[in-house]
């Protein structure tokens, strides 16, 4: 009788290996940049703290940079898959994305792995596209098979331009300690560049507010 065949989707003993292996030298770095900072952290510190050899750590990246890019990418994709409001939760697409968007900004600028690499604008924007075009390409699907949203430009375009601005905001908010303020401002950004219409942004923000507070 032939056996049952396992699942594709299942891992190997090789796979799990090496995913345990990169989740050491993920946790290695977020501790060293942490405590030390970004500049004294260095790849063989990082294989150092993992209890892992040099060539263990080249084996997963090539550089300090792409090992810090890939664990602030991790931080940032959590916070938007848990910032994700279903359609039975809030139907209008506007205040569904309003709430989100203000989830993942203070939960980004309140992450003590942003406050690092605040100078740092080309990495931070590249921990946001990676952990966030998907997230941000979902939330404005919703709103235009609504009809609620309507782009002055490409849908990409219109991410990309996001994206770079939130960097800026996140800088902002970090540097003037005035988050909820300007976290305020990216959903108005956000809002405006969708349609919303201006008269309605205001009142959109404060529901999104009030259901996060």
């Amino acid at each position: 009788m032939a056996q049952p065949q396992q699942e594709a989707s299942a891992p190997n003993r090789t796979a799990r290996r090496r995913l345990r292996t990169r989740q050491q030298l993920l946790q290695a770095v977020e501790s060293l940049v942490l405590s030390s900072g970004y500049e004294e952290t260095s790849a063989e510190a990082i294989a150092e703290l993992a209890d892992l050899g040099r060539s263990t750590f080249y084996n997963h990246f090539n550089n300090k940079q792409e090992a810090v890019l890939a664990t602030i990418t991790a931080r940032f994709a959590d916070y938007g898959n848990a910032a994700y409001v279903p359609q039975e939760q809030s139907p209008d697409r506007a205040v569904a994305l309003a709430i989100s968007a203000t989830r993942v900004f203070l939960a980004v600028a309140r992450d003590p792995f942003t406050k690092e690499l605040v100078d740092r604008p080309r990495l931070l924007i590249q921990a946001l596209v990676d952990s966030q075009y998907d997230f941000l390409v979902r939330e404005l699907a919703g709103g235009i098979d609504q009809g609620r949203f309507k782009f002055v430009t490409s849908l990409e375009q219109t991410i990309t331009l996001f994206l770079w601005g939130k960097v800026g905001l996140l800088a902002s908010a970090i540097n003037n300690d005035s988050m909820d303020t300007i976290c305020r401002d990216w959903c108005r950004l956000l809002l405006l560049n969708v349609g919303i219409a201006p008269d309605e942004i205001e009142s959109v923000v404060n529901t999104a507010f009030n259901a996060v507070q």
